[in-house]
């Protein structure tokens, strides 16, 4: 029988009431903070995640936490990408208000107890339910229009922009991509109507709250339109005309790399 290594602080009675869900809304939202602790600065970080925490919080500093309730809890955790003292503290599924209030509570985290660099990234994931269908297609196009998928810069070789298939993304390279284990791509599909943003991160991400916060409203206005009828909506109608163009222009190899990228779904489970 496997025990497991997670540590559970159960939610304290007097938590902050903005930590809760507030209003009911179709769009539900998550996101993941990736930093480095900062030498004896556990106890902090964890006492404060209890001040601000509206959901138990789970802790494991050697694995991910395979609890079935994960998505529930605000978590403390273990991060193979960034090394021995490279961490994460992903929220629990919340609305749109009660995701403001952690980034700005979390940004503080690490700016006190913590370090970032161009390794580290953070991750916004929205959804709806799946009965919900969204044109990730048309989501890509809008995001790549209004300048998001290279807003961060250069990221690193864990957020690559996925328009660069059709351009400088060599086949070797490609193949290199496929291969590769974790997350690749700077926007990903994670379900039917579920996608993560990868954009954002690099050296004192965490101290551009107001730029994420703008980004993320963009964002979520985008993902509004690819779950509405885009075939009515002009702006990506000009949009998707002048892509496709594009598509036929490409060699057929770029072509089928791009459409099998915007035809996956890689679940939230194979985190």
């Amino acid at each position: 029988m496997n025990i497991s290594k997670t540590k559970r602080i159960y939610k304290k009675e007097k938590v902050r009431s903005k930590s809760e869900i507030t209003y009911p809304d179709i769009f539900r939202f998550g996101c993941e903070f990736e930093f480095y602790m900062n030498e004896n600065q556990y106890d902090n970080i964890v006492d404060y995640l209890e001040y601000i925490s509206g959901s138990d919080i789970l802790i494991n500093l050697e694995e991910i936490p395979q609890e079935n309730d994960r998505n529930e809890c605000l978590c403390l955790k273990y991060d193979s990408s960034l090394g021995s003292s490279g961490v994460e503290i992903s929220t629990p599924i919340c609305s749109y208000d009660t995701l403001n209030y952690y980034i700005g509570h979390i940004s503080y985290i690490i700016d006190e107890y913590g370090t970032t660099n161009e390794d580290t990234g953070f991750h916004i994931h929205i959804s709806v339910d799946d009965n919900i269908q969204m044109d990730f297609y048309a989501f890509i196009l809008l995001c790549n229009d209004n300048g998001l998928l290279n807003n961060w810069g250069d990221r690193n070789k864990y957020s690559l922009n996925p328009m660069e298939i059709l351009n400088s993304l060599k086949a070797k390279d490609a193949k290199e991509v496929k291969d590769r284990k974790g997350r690749v791509w700077s926007i990903e599909r994670r379900g039917l109507a579920h996608i993560e943003v990868r954009t954002m991160g690099g050296t004192y991400y965490h101290k551009q709250v107001v730029k994420i916060i703008k980004e993320l409203d963009i964002f979520i206005e985008l993902f509004k339109v690819s779950i509405s009828s885009v075939t009515e909506n002009l702006e990506y109608i000009a949009i998707y005309k002048k892509h496709h163009k594009v598509l036929l222009e490409t060699n057929v190899s770029k072509t089928k790399r791009f459409r099998d990228f915007i035809s996956t779904i890689d679940p939230i489970n194979t985190i």
